[in-house]
């Protein structure tokens, strides 16, 4: 089973996420600030990170460069999700710190878990479990 890290501060954005990404079959993980998604990516190996940009503790745009600059964690794909920054600029910053890909609030689930599964498929498979979902 696929392990998706969710950085997401909004109860029910994790709500929403969490329903999602189980109906989808993955196994959801939690954290709620910056200052966890770190060491939580550490040791949690994720397939894949869903990180809000704007986060109560620092933004989304500062982890992923964290994440991208950690040689545990610079392998993760990281999907960026906003409600707010529809500017180009910001979309672009980041993509340039390491995101592969950017979506905006609200998220179709379906939208969410077709990039999801594009995403993981570049990867060599999910932690611990190579060999599929």
């Amino acid at each position: 089973m696929y392990r998706i890290l969710s950085v997401e501060d909004d109860p029910i954005m994790q709500k929403l996420l969490r329903d999602a990404l189980t109906a989808g079959g993955y196994e959801f993980r939690l954290s709620k600030d910056g200052a966890g998604a770190l060491p939580a990516a550490a040791a949690e190996k994720p397939d894949l990170i869903l990180l809000d940009v704007n986060l109560p503790d620092t933004t989304g745009i500062e982890v992923c460069r964290a994440l991208k600059a950690d040689p545990r964690t610079a392998h993760i794909p990281v999907l960026m999700l906003t409600g707010e920054a529809r500017e180009v600029e910001t979309r672009v910053e980041g993509l340039d710190a390491g995101a592969d890909d950017y979506m905006f609030k609200p998220v179709s689930p379906r939208v969410l878990l077709a990039r999801i599964a594009a995403l993981i498929r570049q990867t060599a498979g999910p932690s611990g479990q190579r060999g599929g979902k």
